[in-house]
Parts: structure tokens; C-alpha cells; sequence
């Protein structure tokens, strides 16, 4: 086990210390958000690609689901976000890259109540409420090694992520 985390931490040491070039024109990054968001812990992944020397646009996706079960319902709510972002880099090439971004999507927000038996109704009911949002970040990007990058944001549709993007 301790080898292990010594291989480990050498690992995470030499990656930190590697040669990385930052945030340019260009540059296409993939990876896994996790986070806070509409109603909990927030799952999903964002891509972006670099259109500009300072600008870049890309995806990101959101998925956030809860169920709570009380003895007379079971109440299940789903939150996913699909969207469109655009982000401006202040330090295009550095290892830390802070950036602002707008975010352009569509909600999916669903709530399902499934009452137990001898409560108002034995069949339940569905809500759905879907809609256009229009968000903003605030974040920074990490160059951990040439082809990995870690990312940590606050804004819509995630309240506070963080993530790893991988270069290619």
C-alpha cells in the first residue's frame, strides 16, 4: 500500500511539473464535470475547443437527480442541462488560465410523486418543466501536464465543479 502511494504522488509530482503549454488556439478539451447544482450533486462533462487566441466554445452537460421517500409518497426530482458555452481566456499559454464564460442551454426538470397506498391518489403524478436558461462562469483552468487539464468553476448550470479535461 505504500508503494502505492508513493507511486502515486510521484506521479501527481512529476505531471505537475511537466512542460504544459496552456489554454491556445486550437486546442480541443473533453472531460467529466462534478459539482453542485440545481438541486444536489451535479454529474455531466463539458468540451470545449479554442476558436481564438483568448476565446473558445464548446458543450456542457449537467445531470442531477433525487428521491426522497416518506411513508405516505415516494417524490423523485431530475434536473438535466444541456447547453452551448463560450468562454474568454485571460492568459491564453500560461498553467493557470482564469476565464469568464456565458452559457446558453435548455432545462429538462421533471418531478414524479408515486403516493403509497391509502394516500390522495394510488397512481401519482408527473410534472415536467422545460425551459431556455442564459447563465454565466467564472472559472480556471490548471495545466496539469500537455494533454491534462484540471477545471474549477462557479456559475449556471453548476453552482461550484470542478473536473479534469483531457487535450487532443
Amino acid at each position: 500500500m505504500k508503494k502505492l502511494v508513493l507511486v502515486l504522488v510521484a506521479l501527481v509530482a512529476i505531471t505537475a511539473i511537466a512542460s504544459a503549454d496552456g489554454y491556445k488556439k486550437g486546442d480541443k478539451y473533453i472531460g467529466p464535470l462534478v459539482g453542485m447544482g440545481w438541486h444536489d450533486l451535479m454529474l455531466g462533462g463539458q468540451f470545449e475547443y479554442g476558436f481564438h487566441e483568448n476565446i473558445s466554445g464548446g458543450a456542457i452537460l449537467g445531470w442531477s437527480s433525487q428521491s426522497e421517500d416518506y411513508y405516505w409518497a415516494e417524490y423523485t426530482y431530475t434536473y438535466i442541462a444541456i447547453g452551448a458555452q463560450g468562454n474568454y481566456h485571460f492568459k491564453p499559454g500560461e498553467k493557470f488560465d482564469p476565464f469568464v464564460g456565458a452559457v446558453l442551454g435548455y432545462d429538462i426538470v421533471s418531478w414524479d410523486v408515486k403516493y403509497n397506498p391509502g394516500y390522495t391518489s394510488w397512481y401519482g403524478y408527473d410534472a415536467t418543466a422545460n425551459s431556455m436558461f442564459f447563465g454565466g462562469a467564472l472559472g480556471c483552468n490548471y495545466d496539469f501536464s500537455p494533454t491534462m487539464v484540471g477545471t474549477a468553476r462557479v456559475g449556471y448550470p453548476y453552482y461550484l465543479a470542478a473536473g479534469v479535461s483531457f487535450k487532443f
